[in-house]
């Protein structure tokens, strides 16, 4: 759940959608013994070849909350969320190359000027 609270902490004067954080539910599991950056892409990952699944309502008093967004919605939901797991790739890779500052600002590029360059 660290990526999905990295996420929220950072977009949190964004509107987060409902489906997102319903597909995090589903796809997040305790226990990950990886580092947190390939978490975070990982999760991304996931989430874009997701997005098109039916998501029922957690509670199961209503519709699947994935009937809330439209084929277009949906559709550029899983290009930003490829192109978030491809710009957590290139974070990754300027830390592997020990390009740290290069690494922070890439992070801070995809999560918002809340994420630290330190």
């Amino acid at each position: 759940m660290l990526a999905f609270r990295t996420v929220t902490y950072c977009t949190e004067n964004e509107e987060t959608p409902f489906l997102i954080e319903v597909m995090a539910l589903e796809c997040l599991y305790g226990g990950w013994g990886g580092s947190f950056d390939r978490e975070i892409q990982s999760f991304f990952a996931t989430l874009a070849d997701r997005v098109h699944d039916e998501w029922p309502d957690p509670a199961g008093l209503g519709p699947a909350i994935s009937n809330d967004m439209d084929a277009a919605r949906k559709q550029r939901a899983q290009q930003l969320l490829f192109q978030a797991s491809q710009d957590a790739s290139i974070a990754i890779d300027h830390a592997r190359r020990g390009r740290n500052i290069e690494a922070l600002r890439a992070w801070r590029a995809l999560f918002g000027p809340k994420f630290p360059l330190s």
